[in-house]
């Protein structure tokens, strides 16, 4: 018969075996059945990578996911002691696609976060699927400005509001390049957005729209929207494109005649890592804005370019820095809430508070919006060390979004 201290002894003794079998594997003391506090750091870490693996977009969607792999690569694909799975699905760049397999990722696969959704018109067509189910999303892809200010709690972007960057695209080339442009975009969803953020730097500025032109996502043949251009005289135009538009816009543009006498600007996508081997020297001499360029020379992206010449045998483009800076951010707001994904709360606090050198320099969330505020880096296309790339030729540091819809 046990008296009192026989039972502290009993009790104390059971605390030590439990304790010490801890290190053996519990999972084994309970018939293979690991208890519930141990499932929430040993589960794994599911990450749905919804984004276009196919059609227009299909090196984007694909560099993101590379440069996502490589952060996990970098450490041990494990998070707070939860194995990374990765679950790819492809939106095709159609919303209807998009939305069924955002919902497959919450539902079926019980997703702890989604990101991904490089498509504007994918994304906002899974708002309001997002409300309802508080699905925790980190966008890494979709820079239309309209997704920073539907009120989402869990909702979050790491890649960029394309109002930012193109606003400040406006002003510069008003202020440096000229006081009149045709402006001209792929008609979806993102490039009329961008035309309205573009405008919204430079009308304020005092210039004017000689006119906007929009030629359908997944064009092959620009040649009667350049001939409505070089039919304005226009001396500049601005330009919103990405994928293989960007490259047979930008070639047509050349071979049609029009860098001689009109100068071609444009948004960074249009002129980026993905598309400037195809579009080659007929990109030479492009001006362009974006918050990224794999020349910057900062110790970050210099690591970031090496590992990833590395791994893939090619140069970033700034969609694998998106997937490289959404990993991050998620390991380091993962790890900040101990792997417990299941407060949805206190992993978006974790989230807010991530500030870091990324390789597009600073980084840090707009807290009223859950976008970043980073640098915007006014490019020129050039060829350096033999190879066609950006070279940074202004700097505008630190731009953060408006905490209200500025349009």
């Amino acid at each position: 018969m046990y008296n009192e201290t026989d039972t502290k002894v009993v009790v104390a003794s059971r605390r030590n075996f439990v304790k010490g079998a801890g290190a053996l594997g519990v999972t084994a003391l309970f018939g293979g059945i690991a208890p519930a506090v141990l499932a929430k750091s040993t589960a794994l870490l599911k990450i749905g990578a919804l984004n276009t693996y196919s059609k227009v977009y299909a090196a984007l969607g694909n560099a993101n996911l590379n440069g996502m792999n490589l952060y996990f690569e970098q450490i041990g694909n494990t998070i707070a002691g939860r194995k990374i799975e990765i679950i790819r699905e492809d939106d095709e760049l159609n919303p209807q696609v998009g939305l069924q397999k955002m919902k497959k990722l919450i539902e079926s696969d019980s997703c702890d976060i989604v990101t991904g959704i490089q498509g504007s018109n994918v994304a906002m067509a899974a708002v309001q699927y997002m409300r309802q189910s508080q699905a925790f999303v980190l966008c890494s892809g979709a820079g239309i400005t309209d997704l920073s200010y539907t009120g989402l709690p869990y909702l979050f972007r790491c890649s960029t509001s394309s109002y930012t960057t193109l606003s400040s695209m406006g002003e510069w080339l008003y202020a440096n390049l000229s006081k009149q442009a045709v402006l001209s975009a792929s008609d979806f969803a993102g490039g009329r957005n961008a035309i309205i953020e573009f405008k919204s730097g430079f009308v304020k500025r005092g210039g004017t729209v000689i006119k906007e032109i929009y030629p359908p996502l997944g064009n092959n043949d620009f040649s009667p929207y350049l001939a409505d251009i070089r039919s304005t005289d226009a001396k500049a135009t601005f330009g919103f494109y990405a994928g293989t538009d960007a490259v047979r816009f930008v070639k047509q543009y050349d071979e049609y005649g029009l860098s001689k006498n009109c100068r071609l600007t444009g948004s960074g996508f249009m002129l980026e890592g993905d598309t400037l081997p195809a579009q080659g020297r007929t990109a030479l001499g492009c001006i362009n804005a974006l918050h990224y360029a794999d020349t910057l020379d900062n110790a970050a992206n210099r690591k970031f370019v090496t590992d990833y010449q590395a791994r893939y045998k090619e140069f970033p483009s700034v969609y694998a820095e998106y997937g490289y800076v959404a990993a991050h951010i998620m390991h380091t707001a993962i790890e900040a809430v101990d792997g417990d994904t299941s407060d949805k709360n206190k992993l978006r606090e974790a989230m807010r508070a991530v500030k870091f050198l990324a390789p597009r320099g600073p980084f840090r969330f707009t807290p009223e919006t859950q976008s970043p505020t980073h640098n915007v880096y006014i490019r020129e296309v050039a060829e350096i060390g033999g190879r066609i790339t950006n070279k940074v030729i202004h700097t505008i540091s630190e731009v953060p979004e408006p905490a209200r819809r500025p349009i």
